[in-house]
């Protein structure tokens, strides 16, 4: 079996000495450019490549993708499907994925660690329409990539569920099947104010789609968990009787709010039905099945990543801009209104 080139190698091969050598790969002492190439050319035609810190230094790239998640709670939820994806995906292309859950506030610590070089681009999650962190990476020139969209997207990649089609499609459905009164059940009211783009896109398509039709909606948000869902649902029945259908956001409240629609003595679908913009395996771990337009999370993961690869390899160069239209999946938590 052949060895693998050692420092000493490089050194002869350069031909300078074992300490130029070392010194070139530490920084620790000033080297010329000239020997800098002599010995950066020698470790490319021996194939040395003793760590990620040498090879970083030698190409200018460390082959690490951050991905800027800003987590709310200590619950990943469904989001943890993104994050699978998009390593997985970063893996075999060779890269290693920083999970970097900062908050959108924390400006001074990514401009740190995009301006000195930690990683080669950035993909973002949970972005705001107007989202600080996108001007801290473009003032950087640091590649990046959205799953998600900002206010404005022109010359910005991005890979995105198209919440107009989704509730567009559930609120249509639901109406053609004979529902006139129907609460959408958002995600919390911090990521509201915060104006995170999916929350703020969903409400405002549930309400166009709704006049459309003619009808007043009813908006709610949740946080996630059950209590939250079995609260929200009981005071929206005490208000609003005659409430036929609920298009939910969020998973995390679902059992509390199926939870309350039984203790108010109605049944799921032939007293109410449930719509969910959630993914097919999140939508069947109810009872009944949801409904839903299934989120391609997994998809949209491994696009992001692809993309922002494509990108940091000169293959993709203009901005790529994906949005996502799944199928309504009909399931046994919806039917006609009766």
């Amino acid at each position: 079996m052949k060895n693998s080139p050692k420092m000493s190698d490089i050194a002869k091969r350069a031909g300078v000495t074992l300490s130029t050598v070392s010194y070139t790969l530490s920084g620790k002492r000033p080297i010329s450019d000239a020997v800098k190439q002599k010995v950066y050319q020698a470790m490319e035609e021996l194939g040395y490549q003793p760590n990620s810190l040498a090879r970083a230094l030698v190409t200018k790239r460390t082959r690490i993708i951050a991905l800027l998640y800003p987590a709310w709670s200590s619950k990943l939820g469904p989001q943890s499907e993104f994050i699978t994806s998009i390593a997985a995906s970063a893996t075999d292309h060779g890269y290693a994925l920083l999970l970097w859950t900062s908050p959108l506030t924390d400006d001074e610590k990514v401009m740190d660690m995009t301006h000195q070089g930690f990683i080669d681009g950035a993909i973002l999650m949970e972005v705001a329409l107007h989202d600080p962190r996108v001007e801290l990476l473009q003032k950087q020139h640091v590649p990046f990539v959205m799953i998600g969209r900002y206010a404005e997207n022109a010359d910005m990649s991005f890979v995105d569920l198209d919440f107009d089609y989704a509730l567009e499609t559930s609120v249509r459905y639901l109406v053609e099947e004979g529902h006139r009164h129907i609460v959408l059940i958002n995600q919390s009211a911090e990521l509201l104010e915060r104006g995170i783009g999916y929350v703020v896109r969903s409400r405002d398509a549930f309400y166009r789609e709704m006049q459309k039709h003619g009808l007043q909606g009813i908006d709610c948000c949740c946080e996630a968990n059950d209590q939250a869902g079995y609260e929200a649902t009981t005071n929206l029945l005490n208000d609003h009787p005659a409430i036929s259908a609920f298009i939910l956001m969020t998973p995390w409240p679902s059992g509390g709010i199926i939870r309350a629609l039984t203790d108010k003595g109605l049944r799921i679908p032939e007293d109410v039905s449930l719509v969910a913009i959630f993914s097919p395996h999140l939508a069947q771990m109810t009872m009944p099945a949801l409904t839903s337009v299934d989120f391609p999370f997994e998809e949209m993961g491994r696009l992001g990543a692809q993309i922002l690869v494509d990108k940091l390899n000169g293959i993709e160069t203009a901005a790529r801009q994906v949005l996502l239209t799944p199928p309504l999946t009909i399931r046994s938590s919806s039917g006609p209104h009766r």
